[in-house]
């Protein structure tokens, strides 16, 4: 049961870098591409008892905003219908995952460009907010 192996839960963002034109690749080639993750970062770590449980981030609202605007919004159902089925996924694929492994459930909005410099924020309802700021172009 995989609500029974969640101790927290938290809004999180993550960056993503793909050098794959299009953001079009094959299951090997976003293997190799490390899935495209470059980066994340997570808010305020919440017990799920405190929302009533795992199963109730299956619909939470989500903003996310660049530089104080809103550019996306969305809910955590688009997660796979609920985030613990995506739990179950990585469990599945991973195979047991160890005491106070982070898993990132997938994406609640689309993904957006983040030119450097731009401030981040996504605020998931219930659970709060997560900032970043991206880094400067070297």
């Amino acid at each position: 049961d995989p609500a029974a192996a969640v101790a927290g839960v938290a809004p999180a963002l993550e960056v993503i870098d793909s050098r794959y034109d299009g953001f079009r690749f094959s299951l090997p080639e976003v293997i190799a591409d490390n899935t495209s993750a470059a980066a994340y970062a997570t808010g305020p770590w919440t017990r799920p008892e405190a929302l009533g449980g795992p199963r109730a981030l299956a619909n939470l609202g989500v903003v996310l905003e660049l530089d104080g605007r809103p550019a996306e919004t969305g809910s955590t159902a688009a997660i796979l219908g609920d985030p613990l089925r995506a739990l179950a996924a990585a469990a599945r694929l991973a195979g047991p995952l160890p005491a106070g492994t982070v898993v990132l459930a997938g994406a609640a909005t689309a993904a957006v460009p983040l030119p450097p410099g731009t401030h981040v924020r996504a605020t998931v309802a219930r659970l709060g907010a997560v900032r970043l700021t991206t880094e400067e172009a070297r």
